[in-house]
């Protein structure tokens, strides 16, 4: 009697293709949440990034037009900073104008907790030093500003 012939896929087949699939479908899934990682850590640095821009270029002006005090002795700017929710928060409070400048996060900074005046002037007077923790892991970024008619003055 001739054997007829059988279609279809034997089990052992089957379960190669779906260990198969199963091992592609990870890789996918990993490569998925590796790109998500990655874009939320440029997402975080990009938000501190534009503050630093913005933060610098106001602080800078005032500092190089009046100084980093006003004729009444008080900082123009001031640096505040708690923790919340296993981050550290920090708001650039413009004192002149009491407002917030600019609001930013720290995640992963040891030391939070900060109340101080932003520019503290130099012996000589015309120069005041900025630091801001926006630098990387909320280390303190550092920075000159000359205070422009100090300079030139007798």
């Amino acid at each position: 009697m001739p054997m007829e012939r059988q279609y279809g896929f034997t089990l052992t087949e089957v379960m190669v293709a779906m260990a198969m699939g199963l091992l592609i479908v990870i890789g996918a899934g990993q490569l998925f949440l590796g790109t998500l990682q990655t874009t939320r850590h440029v997402d975080a640095l990009s938000r501190q990034q534009e503050a630093l821009i913005f933060a610098v270029s106001t602080i800078t002006q005032t500092l190089r037009q009046h100084g980093p005090y006003d004729e009444a002795g008080e900082a123009f700017y001031h640096l505040r900073c708690d923790s919340v929710e296993e981050a550290c928060r920090c708001t650039l409070q413009d004192m002149s104008r009491a407002q917030p400048l600019v609001n930013f996060s720290i995640p992963d900074s040891p030391a939070c907790v900060r109340d101080e005046p932003i520019g503290s002037g130099t012996s000589d007077g015309a120069e005041s030093l900025v630091t801001l923790p926006l630098g990387p892991g909320g280390r303190d970024l550092g920075f000159y500003v000359t205070h422009r008619a100090a300079l030139f003055s007798p």
